[in-house]
Order: C-alpha cells, then sequence, then structure tokens
C-alpha cells in the first residue's frame, strides 16, 4: 500500500488530532505534508503534538498547489464553507470535522457543495465508529430489545468549560451546542433509531459561563488565574498528570466569564420521530469531572439497553447492560470496553483507517454528509424551540432546493 499525504486546513487542537490519528492508526502510512493556519502559537504547539513539521501554507490556494492523497477540514466551524468553497473543482477525498458550520444558513450551502463535489466526502462523526455503538447497532439490529419505543441520551460534560475557553462560546462561533456538540448524540439517535424527526421541543439556559469580564482577557495574563476555578491553569492542576493529549485539549484560555459568552450550558430537548419513536436528549456543560460523562438509555418491547460510554471514576472504560423484559431478576448480559485513554470511545483509529481507505478508493463514505446534515436540522430545530418555547418541525426548516432530500436523510 503506497504513502498516502494529507493536507489540514485549521491546525489548532482538532486538526493536530486529525493528524496524529491518522498517522498513528495507519502505523505512519499517513503524513500530514501541509497545513494552513494563520496562527503562529497553534503552528508550534500543532508540531509539536504531532511530532512533525508539516510545510506551512500561507493559504488554501497554495496547498491545493501540494500532491495531495486527502484533505482535512478542522478550522473553526464558522469558517468550513469558505474553506471547503476553495477546493471547489477537485476531487480530492475530504475529511470535514463536525459541525458543518456554524449558522444553519451555511450548514444548507455545505449540504449543496458536498452534492456537487466529485470527490468522496466523510464527516467526523467520530462515535458511529466506536466500538461501544458498534456493538449498540448490532444488539438493536438483531431484535435484542425488540421494536424501539423511547430512547433517553444524557451527555454531562465535565470538560465543558473548554467550549468556553474558545470560539465556541458564541452562537456566531460555534451555532450552539445544540449544533457544536449534541450533533455526535443527535447523530448516534438517529443512527439507532432509524427515522426521521417529526416535531422538537426543548428549553436551553445559561447559567454557568458568561459575565462581565472583557472579551480578550485570557487566563494567562489574569491576575486571577490561580484563584479562578475555570482557568485553564486550574484545571489541568486539578485533573493531576496530563499527557501531551490532555495539554493540547486545553490549551484555549479565552475567559469563560466574557461580556460576549451567549451561547446556553444546560439544554434538554424532547424528540418526537415519524416512526412513533421518541426521544429525550440533556446536555450539561458544567458536571464534575467525577461523575460519568454520556449515558443512552435504549428502550424496546422486548427488553432495554443501557450504555455508561464513561464509568464513574474512570473515563477510560464503557458498558453496555442488556436487560430482557421477560427474563428473571439475574437475566442480562454486560459488555465491557476499554477506551485505551483514546479519544471518542476508542473511535478515533477507525475514521483515521476508514480516510485512509478512502483516500485509496477501496471504501465508500460511512459518515456522510447527509447524516451530519440530518443531525444538523434537529439541532437547529431544538435550539429555535428553547428560543421560541414551542414546537418546532425540522423539515420545515429546509430551504425549497433541499426539501427533496428529507425522505433520503
Amino acid at each position: 500500500m503506497k504513502k498516502l499525504k494529507v493536507g489540514i486546513i485549521g491546525f489548532g487542537s482538532m486538526g493536530a488530532h486529525l493528524g496524529r490519528a491518522l498517522d498513528r492508526a495507519t502505523g505512519g502510512l499517513v503524513t500530514v505534508a501541509g497545513v494552513v493556519d494563520p496562527d503562529d502559537e497553534k503552528y508550534r504547539r500543532s508540531c509539536e503534538f504531532l511530532d512533525n513539521e508539516p510545510q506551512r501554507c500561507a493559504t488554501i490556494a497554495e496547498l491545493r498547489e501540494m500532491p495531495l492523497d486527502g484533505i482535512v477540514v478542522s478550522s473553526p466551524n464558522h469558517c468550513h464553507l469558505e474553506n471547503i468553497q476553495e477546493l471547489q473543482g477537485l476531487s480530492t477525498p475530504l475529511l470535514l470535522e463536525k459541525p458543518l458550520d456554524a449558522s444553519f444558513d451555511k450548514i444548507c450551502d455545505v449540504m449543496r457543495f458536498s452534492e456537487e463535489y466529485s470527490g468522496p466526502i466523510i464527516v467526523d462523526h467520530v462515535m458511529r465508529y466506536a466500538p461501544i455503538i458498534s456493538q449498540t447497532k448490532k444488539l438493536v439490529d438483531s431484535g435484542a430489545i425488540g421494536q424501539i419505543c423511547s430512547v433517553s441520551f444524557v451527555q454531562n460534560c465535565f470538560y465543558g468549560n473548554s467550549m468556553y475557553h474558545c470560539f465556541r462560546r458564541t452562537m456566531a462561533g460555534s451555532g450552539g451546542m445544540f449544533i457544536e456538540k449534541a450533533t455526535h448524540d443527535l447523530d448516534i439517535m438517529h443512527y439507532i433509531v432509524g427515522a426521521r424527526a417529526s416535531r422538537v421541543a426543548a428549553v436551553a439556559r445559561r447559567q454557568a459561563f458568561g459575565g462581565n469580564k472583557p472579551n480578550d482577557l485570557h487566563c494567562r495574563q489574569c491576575d486571577e488565574r490561580f484563584t479562578c476555578p475555570e482557568s485553564s491553569n486550574n484545571t489541568q492542576y486539578r485533573y493531576g498528570d496530563t499527557d501531551k493529549m490532555f495539554e493540547q485539549a486545553w490549551a484555549n484560555d479565552m475567559c469563560v466569564y466574557a461580556e460576549e459568552v451567549d451561547v446556553p450550558d444546560n439544554e434538554v430537548c424532547m424528540i418526537e420521530f415519524d416512526n412513533g419513536t421518541f426521544g429525550t436528549y440533556a446536555q450539561c456543560f458544567f458536571s464534575p469531572a467525577s461523575y460519568p460523562t454520556r449515558e443512552y438509555e435504549i428502550i424496546g418491547l422486548e427488553g432495554i439497553l443501557r450504555l455508561s460510554l464513561t464509568m464513574q471514576g474512570d473515563h477510560n472504560k464503557g458498558r453496555i447492560l442488556h436487560c430482557r423484559r421477560f427474563g428473571t431478576p439475574e437475566d442480562s448480559t454486560v459488555y465491557e470496553f476499554d477506551y485505551r485513554k483514546r479519544i471518542h470511545y476508542n473511535g478515533g483509529g477507525a475514521v483515521a483507517r476508514h480516510f485512509c481507505q478512502l483516500m485509496n478508493g477501496e471504501a465508500e463514505p460511512f459518515t456522510t454528509v447527509r447524516q451530519a446534515f440530518a443531525a444538523e436540522v434537529l439541532g437547529q430545530a431544538a435550539t429555535l424551540a428553547a428560543q421560541r418555547g414551542e414546537f418546532v418541525v425540522p423539515q420545515e426548516l429546509l430551504p425549497d432546493d433541499l426539501q427533496g432530500l428529507w425522505e433520503e436523510l
């Protein structure tokens, strides 16, 4: 198998993680050859994390001229559309970080771009690749719990302040957490339930973050950095010994109490699907580190699956509990998972290997733009439902030219 070269647009924390995964998970088969990022410090820090110093291109046009087998787009959310538009005319395989963009209009434009692009595109909905989710899908498809009746997904994000230390802290920058963060879980909900959302209600509040601090204040400059419990310095100190991956994730240190913070940090939505299934999703961004992060409950006519994607006191392990409706009190099966300190429940390596196969022409996209779009339409519906205080019908949000896609999502 030939050596492959990729370029990365947006070489910050996420870009560096994806580059490292592509190298490590393929045994060095994939090399990051060129990157585009205007931030000198991020470039230096990401090179250290990657153990590689790829060519730094001043523009995407310059990156296009390199002999690349694939391109990763991992810039801030609100830059995705403008970045991929500069790739128009290529047929190079693309790996696009989620979400598709920050605003719904631009998300729709990314959808349109993908329908016209001549090369394959996958979206980094990495959780679909995670072994714990793959096993869940197998159990559901095998009829282990019968017809799905309802689902309840919860994310208690102990690292939630990292979302408010960077561009994600504004609606303009991230699109809000129903777009930025929940789309992982909403995508899995679609994947498991196998139906489209028919209406959505939601409540969202900002209860922990935001305030009256200057918008340009960073933890490293702040006189309160050793006393503020949310400072990047204290966050790392609180979690004890950290590795390169952890330090890279906490490199952003914009103040979480800045005036411009307008993204809710505690949200819940209720979803009805067109096959009669219904569900809830809740996410909180000021949860204790000692508490499990994601818990999924899937209720069927023949039993229940309960997924603990992390365990209390150990975020590197997960568990599926399968209980049968007509079984004895002891009649249950447990599936254990060890993520070996790999992020996203050990799904990142599988994404990297799949992208490698895609670049070699040996596979079709597994996590498609259409799937990502479906999750983000649902996320947008939840955002609007919380703002309006009423049910929102996701299909009604689609522009006329994309209505025809609804039945295919």
